[in-house]
This record gives C-alpha cells, sequence and structure tokens, in this order.
C-alpha cells in the first residue's frame, strides 16, 4: 500500500481514538485524540472539502469531505494532498502544540522527499526532520509502553530511512508504488500482440529502458516539452512558455496617463504543465464549479513570491541585445502580492504553514519568472503574536520543487545529549 495513505490511517486513527486501544491503557488519557468529539470531526471534514475549491486544477483529484468518505475509499491522491498541504494548516491550535509540530515535521520531510528532483542539502534537511519526527512521535504516542507498541507501525519505521535510500536509488518518486502501477498500465496499453503478449511486453520493457538510458545521457535529444504553440489559438514564449485562449477580441486601455492599448490573454501553460489562469477568466465562473488556478509562486528579484495573477499580456520592449533602436515582444503578468509569510507561525511549522496576506500592491512580471501555479486556502488563524485575521496559507503540489523560505529547521538540538526531550516535558 502506499506510504501516504499508511501514515494517514495511523494518524488519524490516534487523532480520532479508533486505534486499538488495550485494557490496561485509558483513552481518557489520549490528549491527542481531538476527533474523538465528533462535531469536530465533521467541521474538521467540511473545512477540507471547501478547501478542494482552492486548489488548481493541474492538482488532480481535490480532497472530499474526508469525515464522511473516509471509511468510502478516500483515495491515496487526496491523502496526499490532506497530509502534506491541509492538514498542517486546518490542524493549528486544534491538535495541542507539541503534537501539532511533530506533525510538521513529518509534513516538511515528505514534502522535501516527494521531489521530482532533490539535493545534497535537501536530503539532509529530510534525514533531520524525518528522524527528529520519529523520535519525538514514539515518546508522544507510544511513551516506551508495552500496551501501545502498536501505535509504531512499520511505516513509522520506514520513513525516516528515505534519505538514505534516496542517496541509493534516487528519489523515492522513481520507485514509489503510483509510479509502478502507471508503469505497469502504460506498458499493458503497448502490447500489440494478444496471440504472444507476455514476451511483447517484454521487448516493450526493454525498448523503454533503452530510450530512458539513451534520454538520461543526451537530454537534448528529448527535445522541447510539448506545447499547443503550433496552434493560432496560442503564443509560443519560449522555453516551455506559452499564452493560451481566451484572448480579449479588442485592446482596452489601462489606467494612468502614459498607459498604451494592451491585449489581456487569459492563461499561460508553464513548463512544469502546470495552467495558470486569472483573476479576468476565473472570476465569471460560479464558485461551486471553480478550481481556482489564478495563484502563483514566482521570482521577485531573487527572493521567491506568492501573488494573484489579474491577467496576462505582451509589451512591446527595448531589445538592447538586437542592437539600438530595437524592440522586441515579451509576456507579461499583472499580478497582486501576497505578504511574506507569518514568520512565528511559519518557524513554529518547521516551515510548513505559510500563512500570507492578500495586499493591494500590484507589480509586472515577466512571465518566465513564474514557477508553478500554488493553491492559497483562505483561512482565519490566531496567530503566535495573538492576532486572529483573515488570511491565506500556501498549497504547492506534491512532486514539484517546493518553496525555500529561509526558514531554519529545530533539528537535533531539541535533545540534550542524554536523549532527554528538553521541549516535549
Amino acid at each position: 500500500m502506499h506510504l501516504v495513505a499508511n501514515l494517514a490511517d495511523l494518524m488519524l486513527s490516534l487523532w480520532r481514538g479508533t486505534i486499538k486501544c488495550d485494557r490496561t491503557d485509558d483513552k481518557n488519557t489520549w490528549d491527542w485524540a481531538v476527533f474523538r468529539n465528533g462535531d469536530l470531526w465533521d467541521e474538521h471534514g467540511e473545512l477540507v472539502a471547501s478547501a478542494g475549491h482552492h486548489l488548481p486544477g493541474s492538482f488532480d483529484r481535490k480532497p472530499r469531505n474526508i469525515a464522511e468518505k473516509i471509511n468510502t475509499q478516500y483515495k491515496t491522491w487526496e491523502y496526499q494532498l490532506y497530509m502534506y498541504g491541509i492538514a498542517p494548516a486546518l490542524l493549528y491550535n486544534i491538535l495541542p502544540r507539541k503534537y501539532w509540530q511533530n506533525l510538521c515535521k513529518l509534513v516538511r520531510g515528505m514534502q522535501l522527499m516527494c521531489q521530482h528532483s532533490i539535493t545534497s542539502q535537501q536530503v539532509q534537511e529530510a534525514h533531520m526532520l524525518l528522524c527528529s519526527w520519529e523520535r519525538e512521535f514514539e515518546k508522544l504516542y507510544y511513551q516506551q509502553r508495552e500496551d501501545r507498541l502498536h501505535f509504531v507501525r512499520p511505516c513509522a519505521h520506514q520513513v525516516p530511512h528515505l534519505p538514505d535510500e534516496t542517496l541509493r536509488k534516487g528519489p523515492p518518486i522513481c520507485y514509489a508504488q503510483w509510479t509502478m502501477e502507471r508503469t505497469i498500465g502504460n506498458l499493458g496499453q503497448e502490447i500489440r500482440q494478444p496471440s504472444n503478449p507476455y514476451e511483447n511486453l517484454s521487448q516493450e520493457g526493454v525498448r523503454r529502458c533503452q530510450i530512458n538510458s539513451l534520454l538520461a545521457s543526451m537530454p537534448e535529444l528529448a527535445g522541447p516539452p510539448k506545447l499547443p504553440a503550433d496552434s493560432p489559438l496560442a503564443e509560443n514564449l519560449g522555453d516551455g512558455y506559452a499564452l493560451l485562449r481566451m484572448r480579449q477580441k479588442r485592446p482596452s486601455n489601462p489606467v494612468g496617463p502614459d498607459a498604451h492599448p494592451i491585449q489581456k490573454w487569459a492563461r499561460v501553460q508553464l513548463p512544469n504543465g502546470q495552467i495558470a489562469r486569472c483573476v479576468w477568466r476565473e472570476t465569471l465562473i460560479p464558485p461551486d464549479k471553480l478550481r481556482v488556478s489564478r495563484n502563483v509562486k514566482f521570482l521577485l528579484g531573487d527572493a521567491i513570491t506568492f501573488g494573484e495573477v489579474q491577467y496576462f499580456t505582451r509589451l512591446s520592449v527595448p531589445a538592447l541585445q538586437l542592437g539600438p533602436h530595437r524592440r522586441e515582444w515579451i509576456g507579461v503578468a499583472i499580478i497582486r502580492l501576497y505578504s511574506a509569510p507569518d514568520h512565528d507561525l511559519l518557524t513554529l511549522s518547521s516551515q510548513v504553514v505559510a500563512s500570507c496576506k492578500l495586499l493591494d500592491e500590484l507589480v509586472v512580471v515577466n512571465i518566465k519568472k513564474i514557477r508553478s501555479v500554488v493553491g492559497m486556502v483562505p483561512h482565519t488563524p490566531t496567530l503566535p503574536s495573538g492576532i486572529s485575521e483573515g488570511r491565506f496559507f500556501l498549497v504547492e503540489r506534491p512532486s514539484l520543487d517546493v518553496s525555500d523560505l529561509g526558514v531554519p529547521y529545530p533539528g537535533y538540538e531539541d535533545y540534550d545529549v542524554d536523549g532527554n526531550d528538553a521541549d516535549l516535558e
């Protein structure tokens, strides 16, 4: 079974108090079992379902109401988005602080491990976080009690080994179960000899391995990603970016004395395959049919920034590299900025819960600075400073590169030389 589904089943059974309880134990002492309260669990399920509307369509299947669907084939991908995206923010101030921070270490470590590509520094960070999570998990929940030994399932032991295996075999996405399932399905579709299917299947597997080996050694043979830019309905911007219709039929005049007529575009395809949309068109879609896809992660200067795209367009700018008095067309996005994440909450959550406010500040950004489409889910937290206000928390698609917002992780300094946890007493 998928690791994320095993972890979700373990954690939810603890939080709901549905895991087996021996006669020598007492559920009334389980201060982590916050969802034994049925009303709180139902409310949490509704929040999960409403958060799904704020996740872009490129995130695939959105998570349903987990309180209603957990016993009726809740999909593995729904667990992935729930555990590694939505749960940390929704459980803030619901789970007691020490259990919540323990969860955040697991989530951040797994976010790093789920990337298609991962640096050696990120492997070290993930190792630190996941080892810290496992040790805290056993101290907080298991507590070295024989009658709670079943709390420590094999999936809990598997997690801290992932960074070591990454050094040996590459990122887990290369050998995860859904990767194998997709490969089996693709190979099955390529069978063209019903009279001798197994030999045909083995030859297709060999052929694919040969192609993958060739592309790994000579990536330039793969060519640029396929774009709809060959269509008259799209405008190829190069480097994997393309403006997509709808397009405004007639130019419009932006506000300002120096403004010139421009033509708005509704969508942009990014090199990672995601489609970024904009306020201009999304506000016309009924809310119950909308998957908000207008929030993006982009570079502003050298800093990772988040914003809400108002619309896309093309501008004529000087092309100094082509010579004096030469101009070229570039694609730009007009973006409304989000504030920097609340630093205290970001630090407490091991860089998992990035809670921002939507500002009134607009910037014009080259479309090629956009890195990915993200989810910005509304919530009203009580921040560590004591302020309670409406904000948005960040959700990035699992498997894509995750943001590094420059917050240090707590790491092993939580433990003294005698192995005692200083912050868990």
